[in-house]
């Protein structure tokens, strides 16, 4: 994901809409390109090694019974785009959010699943086959529900014309299928180098983890107080 393109979004809208804590329009943070282009080749590298490793869990005859008998996928579904939207919305209404949080945490709500939560599965040793099959149909799904849940729960809220990321739900479908097609490959043909290709991956997440997390809370240090809020923290919470 770029940082900057989320940040410059955030603060565009209250630019638009005249909002600032205090009294002032607040800025565009200046990121060095170096050091974000660096986070994000060094992310989407990441990403691709892990979910090779993910694939290598994965069995296609398990694919298939998921596909057949979609009764995880479909209970998957309706929480992603049934329980969760509506949830976020009733905590922004409870919490008489203002509008730009508001729209941030429907936002959240109608956003599909995606790579973290397989990495999760992979961490706790859940359902790889599952975790995978949920995750590319959600993203199919949310290309139509996203918008249509954004422009029902919002009722047409400006600004959110181009609030939907098209781009991001497109390559995080190719960011999953992808490398988890190479890895069920590798298990397929090449079973005996499994075991390693998933130990690696594990190593990798792990090391990975601790270094994006220092990389981006540099980026993103002057804007923690967006997020830091008590109605904020009490969504997330």
């Amino acid at each position: 994901m770029n940082a900057t393109l989320v940040y410059k979004g955030i603060t565009d809208i209250y630019n638009e809409a005249n909002v600032s804590g205090n009294g002032s329009v607040m800025g565009v943070l200046n990121i060095p390109p170096s050091l974000n282009k660096a986070i994000n080749i060094l992310s989407v590298s990441i990403l691709f090694i892990i979910m090779i490793s993910l694939g290598c869990t994965m069995e296609m005859s398990k694919i298939k019974t998921h596909l057949f008998k979609p009764k995880g996928v479909s209970i998957a579904l309706l929480a992603q785009f049934g329980i969760m939207p509506l949830t976020a919305f009733s905590l922004a209404k409870i919490l008489q959010m203002e509008p730009i949080k508001a729209v941030t945490v429907l936002i959240c709500g109608c956003c599909p699943g995606g790579s973290l939560s397989n990495i999760f599965s992979l961490a706790m040793k859940g359902d790889m086959n599952l975790s995978i099959v949920m995750t590319t149909c959600s993203c199919i799904a949310a290309l139509g529900l996203m918008p249509l849940l954004l422009y029902i729960y919002c009722q047409g809220f400006d600004g959110l014309e181009d609030a939907v990321p098209y781009v991001g739900i497109i390559s995080a479908l190719v960011f999953t299928l992808v490398p988890c097609a190479i890895g069920i490959a590798i298990n397929h043909y090449k079973p005996k180098y499994s075991p390693f290709i998933k130990k690696a991956g594990l190593g990798i997440l792990t090391v990975a983890a601790v270094l994006l997390f220092g990389l981006s809370f540099f980026v993103i240090q002057d804007a923690l107080w967006l997020a830091l809020t008590p109605d904020v923290l009490a969504v997330a919470l």
